[in-house]
């Protein structure tokens, strides 16, 4: 697989992501371009090559701008933008996570928050560029080493804070972070934003060979380089293989019909898959063992819904690869109506598989009165046609829906 590897020497912000991706390869043009849609008002930008030390790379200048939006109006413009759907939902993605960690963190509802500096043109240019560069490079995944941050105290519109700042540990929850002894604002909300969306935490980056790297420079006159480095690379491992944790719990002294609405809302809490079944325990007693499979962006919360939800007083964790198919959703137009469906791809790229959508299969059979079974070979039957399956294992449509974390 194709992977990006994020080392953020000394922080992580939008313009200096911008200019490690530049570095590696991404064309300002195109990024200039792209600036160019957001606003007639918006700041120019010139890369320069700048060098601390022995390193050497791209420094981003921004030029002036008074240019501010409501959340509303960022996401009018991001949403609206002639760019590829990918870069949007991307940008727009990451602007979620600064505003929910705003929300969260300042007690106010969404539509009533400001977000002061970050309600800056700079931030919808750094959210789209970041976004289009790593569509650019066509990578299958994105790592992050630990995120630096710094100490102290530092001057903001809201005053003097802690450095870093709440939301920027908020968005950075689950992620290992390391601190240094700088009263520096290494890491930004979005900066923070950028890792959050792309990565996952994990315990182990895969080996890879490097293809091309990018150093983003900047202009802190510090003991510590004021650089972000970026890798291309390509590594041996499947690009869809994942780490998740398997949550285990048991229990004999729950009332059955609560596990299965609490099963509901660790799905509906980001779980991948859950489970339970009968087991035999101490003396004799028949009880039930909970079983969940979890990425680790959710593993925090998901163990304190169980230690909430459920009657257990511990638990154990193992630590698992999983491997899912790469996929495509998307909606076919059946004589029945619209249809969604999930196609499953090989590492080969072809074509194995296709899941239909169980809730469309129940709303064309409740609206014709037949046997959802029916329904299910009626509407396979057509789409079958419809799909070129190229030969190898036999297409499997089924009406069963299996979530997982690639869908949420």
């Amino acid at each position: 697989m194709k992977i990006l590897y994020i080392d953020p020497v000394f922080g992580m912000s939008g313009d200096m992501m911008i200019s490690a991706l530049i570095d590696a390869g991404v064309p300002f043009d195109a990024l200039e371009g792209l600036v160019a849609k957001i606003s007639p008002d918006a700041p120019s930008m010139k890369p320069v090559r700048l060098t601390q030390g022995v390193i050497s790379g791209i420094h981003l200048e921004m030029g002036e701008s008074d240019k501010y939006y409501t959340i509303s109006e960022m996401e009018r413009v991001i949403g609206g933008i002639d760019v590829e759907r990918s870069v949007r939902d991307d940008a727009l993605g990451m602007l979620s996570l600064i505003v929910a960690a705003e929300s969260k963190i300042h007690g106010i509802p969404r539509d009533d928050l400001h977000l002061h500096e970050l309600s800056h043109i700079d931030t919808i240019i750094d959210l789209l560029c970041v976004a289009y560069g790593v569509g650019y490079l066509g990578v299958d995944r994105v790592f992050c080493g630990p995120v630096p941050c710094g100490s102290g105290t530092i001057n903001t519109s809201h005053g003097s804070i802690p450095n870093p700042p709440p939301v920027t540990l908020e968005i950075l929850r689950g992620r290992p972070l390391v601190f240094y002894g700088e009263s520096l604002e290494l890491t930004t909300p979005t900066g923070a934003a950028i890792v959050a969306h792309y990565t996952e935490p994990v315990s182990r980056v895969p080996a890879f060979k490097t293809i091309r790297e990018g150093y983003g420079v900047g202009t802190y006159k510090c003991s510590r380089p004021d650089v972000l480095r970026v890798f291309v690379g390509q590594a041996d491992e499947p690009a869809y293989d994942q780490e998740v944790e398997v949550i285990e719990a048991d229990v004999d002294d729950m009332e059955m019909e609560y596990m299965g609405a609490v099963a509901d809302r660790l799905r509906s809490a980001g779980a991948l898959d859950v489970l339970f079944f009968p087991v035999s325990m101490k003396k004799g007693r028949m009880g039930i063992r909970l079983s969940i499979t979890t990425g680790m962006d959710v593993f925090e919360r998901i163990v304190d819904m169980v230690f909430a939800e459920t009657t257990t007083f511990g638990m154990r964790f193992h630590r698992h690869m999983r491997r899912v198919l790469r996929r495509e959703e998307g909606t076919i137009e059946t004589s029945f109506g619209p249809v969604r469906i999930k196609k499953g791809f090989d590492p080969s790229g072809r074509l194995i598989k296709t899941h239909i959508e169980f809730d469309d299969i129940r709303s064309i059979a409740d609206t014709k009165n037949i046997p959802y079974r029916e329904a299910l070979e009626l509407v396979r039957k057509e789409i079958e046609t419809r799909i070129k399956m190229v030969p190898g294992p036999r297409s499997q449509v089924s009406g069963l829906r299996k979530k997982t974390k690639q869908q949420s």
